[in-house]
């Protein structure tokens, strides 16, 4: 779309409705309609040509960015830090049509729909002591997000404590309750940025944890009286049974939020104090990015794309639950997915929706699973196939005959390092000439916080701190990251998270070593001969470039 627009001469005097008809999103014809009708009603042309279906906001925003020189904001992959909105009155928001996203440094990021509005930019300016940058955005986004971050943000821990401390009540006000707490529980989930939310009863009291940048913190203690409503409110969401507490159970509830649609995938356990409950919130596309982005290093990044850029071969990414693995595919997948290449998945359960990719979960209930699916899917003639995970022989020996018969495959394994998902594989059983022949790449990968941007400092390497960058070939820095603790990073020094990777390519001495069933030490001491870095020594260029503290680092890559 970029490509096709007319970029040329937009200046402040050029009016939205030409800039539309230069855009291509209009003709002469539509536009001396709306004139007219924006005349008649006195409503903006923008808003009528949108009520006339003859543009989507999206394409008005494009128009009023080129228009006034405004950023746009990516509201699908903007971090939105919720301690903001106290800055900012809920009034002079919902009036002037903001909201405050982002401060760097003294610099509050505002998103706004009317880039032109220099008054609410000083009034702003005034009313915080902070520059002023505005990002374009859709009107519709600024008000729900008004609507979730004022409203639910500011008064959500209100309502629960309301409905906690309310006597035990009978019938369907009491069911009605239950419903909102539940409805609540998953809306602070979504404020706090966390990834999973984890229902755990005890004696008396049920515990209820938050999962954010991969630690969980305690929230809520709920009274036991409350388990077994919301226990049942969540399987019914998710159209799982209730009537048996005693086994396991799995589903997926997709519930409408304040701001969007969510996602979760509900997990059931029972124990002796009763159901536990653990919902993952499913983030699909807006995490999926570029991969540079992940936190790669730019000479391992160049060797990854090198590999997934190959005809055929096996692509592997390791290491344990919640490290990041669906997510780098995901992103490499982006990188080549192109009209020229056919490209297959088979997941359990598919977490990123992707347009143009033919996407498959796997149901063993019905006889679906990873081998089958996949013995199936080489059937459908595809240029690329993802593999959620190998689990087993079967799928092993599957997934690397489809790497040398003209398919590049991409999967995941539970290993601790790069070198060891080779051993993994042998030890499944599969041929060790096939896997030193098929497999291109290796990544192993960990996720790490970040110190927070709004309370971290900085002091002075000590001479401790310095032998260990020294003694991994790291140039030390002068200065280190330390985390403090503010509103906006849950009192944790950290927010957010990024990756640190291990990229183990197989050149001709990694195969040697494949085809005799070397050792996985033997096979780690080859590759960083030949230029790999361990997952310890780029934990520590995080640290050195002052993203990340070397406590951290310590937690994460030891």
């Amino acid at each position: 779309m970029v490509d096709q627009i007319n970029t040329k001469a937009v200046t402040m005097k050029k009016r939205i409705g030409d800039i539309l008809v230069e855009m291509g999103f209009i003709d002469r014809i539509q536009l001396e309609k709306a004139v007219s009708e924006s005349k008649k009603t006195g409503v903006m042309l923008g808003d009528v040509l949108i009520r006339l279906d003859w543009i989507s906001e999206e394409q008005l925003q494009m128009a009023i960015a080129l228009q006034s020189g405004a950023r746009m904001l990516d509201i699908g992959q903007v971090s939105i830090d919720t301690t903001l909105v106290s800055q900012i009155p809920e009034s002079f928001a919902r009036d002037h049509g903001v909201f405050p996203f982002e401060l760097e440094e003294n610099i509050l990021k505002v998103a706004t729909s009317n880039p032109f509005d220099v008054v609410t930019k000083d009034n702003l300016t005034r009313m915080t002591g902070n520059q002023i940058a505005t990002f374009l955005a859709p009107k519709k986004w600024i008000s729900k997000s008004i609507e979730l971050y004022y409203k639910t943000a500011v008064s959500i821990d209100n309502d629960i404590d309301r409905i906690i401390s309310a006597e035990a009540e009978e019938g369907a006000d009491a069911e009605n309750k239950t419903i909102r707490l539940g409805d609540l529980l998953l809306e602070k989930g979504y404020v706090l940025g966390a990834s999973d939310i984890h229902f755990v009863p005890d004696i008396n009291l049920v515990r209820v944890y938050y999962r954010v940048d991969g630690v969980l913190h305690q929230e809520y203690i709920l009274p036991i009286k409350l388990h077994t409503g919301l226990v049942s409110r969540y399987k019914i969401m998710g159209n799982m049974d209730i009537a048996n507490p005693n086994i396991p159970h799995d589903g997926r509830i997709k519930y409408q939020g304040s701001v969007e649609e969510l996602d979760f995938r509900v997990s059931t356990f029972p124990t002796h104090m009763g159901e536990t409950v653990v919902l993952r919130l499913l983030a699909h596309t807006s995490v999926v990015g570029e991969l540079a982005g992940l936190g790669i290093e730019k000479e391992d990044r160049e060797r990854f794309n090198q590999a997934i850029r190959r005809p055929y071969g096996l692509i592997l990414v390791t290491g344990p639950t919640g490290s990041g693995k669906t997510t780098t595919l995901y992103s490499a997948l982006m990188e080549i997915n192109t009209p020229f290449n056919s490209i297959m998945t088979i997941e359990d359960p598919i977490e990123y929706v992707i347009p143009t990719i033919r996407q498959t979960a796997v149901n063993p209930k019905a006889g679906l699973t990873f081998g089958n699916a996949l013995r199936s899917a080489m059937r459908q003639d595809p240029d690329i196939i993802l593999v959620g995970e190998i689990r087993d022989q079967e799928t092993a020996e599957l997934a690397l005959r489809a790497s040398i018969t003209g398919h590049l495959v991409l999967s995941t394994l539970h290993t601790n390092d790069a070198a060891s998902a080779i051993n993994r594989l042998l030890d499944l059983g599969v041929n060790s000439n096939i896997l030193a022949s098929s497999l291109n790449i290796v990544v192993a990968q960990r996720l790490m916080r970040k110190v927070c941007p709004q309370c971290f400092t900085t002091e002075p390497i000590d001479s401790k701190e310095r032998e260990v960058f020294d003694k991994n070939g790291i140039e030390p820095p002068d200065q280190l990251s330390r985390p403090q603790g503010c509103e906006s990073c849950y009192h944790t020094g950290y927010k957010g998270r990024i990756g640190i990777f291990e990229v183990l390519e197989v050149n001709r001495e990694v195969e040697e070593l494949i085809f005799k069933g070397a050792l996985a030490s033997q096979i780690e001491e080859v590759a960083v001969k030949c230029g790999t870095r361990s997952l310890f020594a780029g934990a520590l260029r995080k640290a050195a470039d002052q993203i990340t503290s070397l406590e951290e680092v310590f937690r994460v890559a030891i």
